[in-house]
């Protein structure tokens, strides 16, 4: 393989590489439009989407836009799990798709 050859393949590696970093970042904003509350009122006629947990906000949120909600209802279920870390509470939290809100 000559270094024009070498050099093309590292081109096209480095753009993939920064697609997927991207591609990251969208997810933070798509993340940001989520909402998260904590009364049933809120999400009164809205479509329930599945349900998500994890021991941050910001990845609940990702979560719940993964699943193309815009509204997660925190549940009063949390479980602290044992890990590497030691233990961590986990929220736990409903999807929902509010249309006009």
């Amino acid at each position: 393989m000559t270094t024009r050859q070498m050099a093309s393949v590292w081109l096209v590696v480095l753009v993939l590489a920064g697609g997927c970093a991207s591609s990251g970042e969208m997810s933070k904003v798509e993340a940001a439009k989520v909402r998260v509350v904590s009364e049933t009122e809120m999400v009164r006629g809205c479509q329930v989407l599945g349900t998500v947990a994890d021991n941050e906000l910001e990845d609940l949120q990702k979560k719940t836009a993964k699943l193309g909600g815009n509204v997660a209802l925190l549940t009063p279920q949390r479980t602290s799990k044992g890990g590497y870390f030691g233990l961590q509470d986990y929220k736990t939290a409903d999807v929902y798709k509010c249309d006009g809100r």
